[in-house]
This record gives structure tokens, sequence and C-alpha cells, in this order.
């Protein structure tokens, strides 16, 4: 047998002397699970360990605090664990009643603000509605004006019509009223001059003058001046003729000669003799010209083809020249 290995007392051999293996009783019970035989010394001891670890119940409570070992262990971990869990549940938690309390506080805001807009709705809706109807009223008296006015201009249009049609009747009673007065002065003058044709109809003008109407005319076989023909007819009792009316101009025309007749221009104003400004003229075409010449005189042109269109202005050169004479009772 090499140093350092022994034998025990049954006869197994053991790298470690009995002393060590006396004081050593752990390691017969956990490390060194060996048979034999103990000393004397240490039988009692020996046999009550050897006795324990022999009972169930041994085992049983061995197994018992390992497992009080393992959940005081899980409890441990299980109360870290939850109280880091619980910790962020913690704060997760006031994290979401802020977030709550924010959330409630817009709500309430939101619900407040949604309560008057509402009652802002309400009374806008009212007052369309009021609008509405007034728009109605005013939409109906709308209608009635349009109708009563739509009738007032059908009265006026009749009124109207009635009114041209009063206009017109008028127009012509005056237009007839206008031609029975015209003919009644016409009839007055005709009259008139009947009488005193009449009247005069036997009385005859002197040698040398003729007799129209009313009047004796003597037309001059020599020539002189509008001026000196009427110094001449005012020696004769007369004046250069003066012609008011269409059958006259005929009369003094048909005695086929240029002849002056009793009229001058005052302050570019024709009249006759006797101051009376012209009713009536019988000029040529673009006659009268001479506005401005002095000494100008007007007579009856042959070179006229129209009688009633045979008056001519220039100078008062000599031609020949016609008296007029009223033929007196």
């Amino acid at each position: 047998m090499s140093e350092g290995v022994y034998e025990n007392s049954d006869g197994f051999e053991d790298d470690e002397p009995d002393a060590m293996k006396n004081t050593d009783i752990d390691g017969q019970l956990y490390g060194n699970v060996r048979a034999f035989k103990p000393s004397p010394r240490n039988e009692v001891v020996v046999s009550v360990h050897f006795q324990w670890w022999k009972r169930p119940s041994g085992v049983a409570a061995v197994c018992l605090g390992l497992l009080c070992v393992l959940l005081l262990a899980g409890i441990i971990g299980l109360a870290v664990y939850y109280g880091v869990i619980g910790h962020h549940y913690s704060t997760e938690r006031d994290q979401l009643q802020t977030s709550y309390n924010t959330l409630t506080k817009e709500r309430d805001q939101l619900q407040t603000s949604y309560n008057n807009m509402t009652e802002e709705r309400n009374q806008l809706q009212t007052s369309y509605n009021t609008l509405t109807k007034e728009r109605d009223q005013l939409q109906t008296s709308c209608n009635n004006m349009t109708e009563e006015r739509n009738q007032l201009q059908t009265h006026y249009n009749t009124l109207t019509k009635e009114r041209d049609q009063l206009q017109t009747s008028c127009n012509n009673m005056t237009e007839e009223r206008n031609q029975l007065k015209t003919s009644y002065n016409n009839m007055n003058e005709e009259r008139d001059q009947l009488q005193i044709r009449v009247r005069f109809y036997e009385k005859p003008c002197l040698a040398g003058w003729w007799k129209f109407g009313t009047s004796c005319y003597y037309v001059s076989p020599t020539m002189n001046t509008a001026g000196g023909g009427q110094r001449e007819c005012r020696t004769m009792g007369g004046k250069l003729v003066i012609i008011n009316s269409r059958e006259e101009q005929i009369f003094i025309y048909e005695f086929k000669k240029n002849v002056w007749i009793g009229t001058f221009l005052k302050a570019k104003i024709w009249e006759w003799v006797d101051n009376t400004p012209f009713a009536t003229t019988y000029w040529m075409e673009g006659e009268p010209n001479n506005f401005n010449d002095k000494g100008v005189c007007v007579e009856i042109s042959q070179t006229a083809t129209d009688p009633l269109k045979s008056w001519k202005d220039g100078p008062c050169v000599p031609k020949h020249w016609v008296c007029e004479k009223p033929i007196t009772p």
C-alpha cells in the first residue's frame, strides 16, 4: 500500500487518516458516501446522523426547506418584479390619469362650446324663420302692389289711348275750324272786294291807267330809277306798286316789262314804301343776293318763266316802273 493510502476497518482503502474522518462528518454525509465501520468514539454521532439521513422525514424536511428557499426566492423576485411593474404601471396610471383629466376638461369645454353653438343655432333658426315669414309677407305685399300697378297701368294706357283719340279728334276739329275760319275770312274778303267792285265798277280810271280790283295802275313809258319813279308817282297821287296778293303779282308781270316795284332795303330788312314789312314774297331762285350793297332796289324781271318767282334785286339803275293809286268814291 502506498503512502497516504489507508485501509479502513471494513477493508476499504481511503486516502485520509481516521482523525480527519472523525472530524469531517459532513464529508461523510454530503461528499463521501462510503461503507465503513466507525470507531467506537464516534459511533453515537455517526449513528445519529446516519439515521437522520436515512429517515423519510429528513428527506422531506430537506425538500421542504429547499422548496421554501425557492418559494422565498420566487416571492422576492415577484415582489421586485411587481414592484418595478407597479412603479411603471403607477407612472403610466398617473400619465393616463393626467391625460384623462385633460381630455375630460377638453370634453367639458367642447360640450360647453357645443351647447353655445346649439343655442346660437337655435337663435339663428328662430331669426331665419322670422325673416322667412317677413319675406313671405313682403312678397305677398309686393305681388299685391304689382297687381295693382298692372291694373293702374292698364287704366293709364286706356286713358292715354282715349286722350290720344280725343286729341286727334280735337286736332281734326281745330283744323276743320281753321279751314272754316279761313274760308269764312276768304268769303268775307271776297264779299268786301265784290262790294267794292260793285261800288266802283262804273267809275273808270284816268286815261293811261289800268284798273285791277280797287286800284288803278300806271306803267311808265320812260325809264327812271326807283326813287325817281316814286317821286313821279307821288305827283300823280299814287306810289310805287305794293303787291298784296298773288293775283296782283301776276297782273303786274303781265305788263311784260322789267319794272321797279315799291320796296327797299332798310337795315338789311325789306320793306314796302308805306313802311310795312313783307307778308308774301315772289323771289327768283338765288334771290335776293345783294344785302351788302347800297342803293338796292327790286324789279319784276321778265327773264323769269314763273310769274310767282320773278323778283330780282339789283342796283337802282333806270328802268320802267309801276304806280298804284286806289280808286276813291
